[in-house]
């Protein structure tokens, strides 16, 4: 980010990512962070929801773009970059899953969800959700936060220290023009590449190897029997992450 942003701080809310939508109709354009203690309706990907309450990190980005629309996804990508800081800063090493999962150990410790408000001009809701001092129990999959992972620390330095590497992270990203600096960093830390995957994308599910990602942050699977394909969404399942949280080898 070019600005710092400002913090609007909320007790409750039902989701910064909503109320990023109602304040862009109602003439705010950003930058501007909305900082919430809980959510009554967080919002995860594909409309899931993100259970949220007090004591972890849920906060929206309301930033103007100066990229295009093409560009956008490969945001979700860099804000993972931020999470994975703020998680080795405390000692932790982090799995990056595509799209936008941030693990450890297999189990999920942060969420991630981009959403557009406008594309006149360009305007995005950066939503991010980090668990700091609990993790959601019930769930499909593990999930787990800083403090099961041994971090002493709260909220308000979770989300400065994520403040300070997004905008670290950001400003490497440069409005997309160097973004395969972003993607080589988020390849580091991921899981998955080189495997064979599946992917269900709604309409089909796809078996093949994870070669990579694209210039837009797209999946390039290769199946055994014809050419790579390009997938832009999608639940990615990985077999070695299933074995982890299996407790398999």
């Amino acid at each position: 980010m070019n600005q710092t942003a400002a913090v609007r701080h909320y007790a409750t809310i039902d989701s910064t990512n909503l109320e990023a939508h109602r304040l862009f109709a109602a003439g705010e354009r950003g930058p501007l962070f909305l900082l919430a203690d809980e959510q009554t309706a967080g919002k995860g990907r594909l409309d899931r929801n993100w259970v949220s309450g007090k004591g972890n990190c849920y906060s929206t980005l309301i930033m103007p773009l100066a990229t295009d629309l093409q560009s956008v996804p490969q945001i979700g990508f860099v804000v993972a970059l931020a999470v994975a800081d703020v998680l080795l800063g405390h000692g932790i090493l982090p799995q990056l899953k595509w799209p936008n999962d941030v693990l450890v150990e297999g189990a999920k410790i942060a969420g991630i969800l981009c959403e557009v408000l406008s594309t006149e001009p360009l305007t995005i809701a950066l939503g991010c959700g980090i668990n700091v001092a609990h993790a959601p129990a019930g769930l499909t999959y593990p999930a787990t936060c800083l403090a099961a992972e041994g971090a002493t620390t709260n909220r308000d330095a979770v989300f400065q220290s994520y403040g300070d590497a997004l905008s670290y992270w950001l400003n490497k990203w440069n409005n997309g023009h160097d973004f395969p600096d972003i993607r080589d960093a988020w390849i580091k830390r991921a899981i998955g590449i080189g495997e064979i995957v599946t992917m269900d994308t709604g309409k089909q599910t796809l078996t093949g190897t994870f070669e990579t990602i694209t210039e837009q942050g797209a999946i390039m699977l290769k199946p055994a029997d014809s050419p790579p394909q390009i997938l832009h969404a999608g639940d990615l399942h990985i077999p070695s992450l299933a074995r982890l949280r299996n407790g398999t080898s």
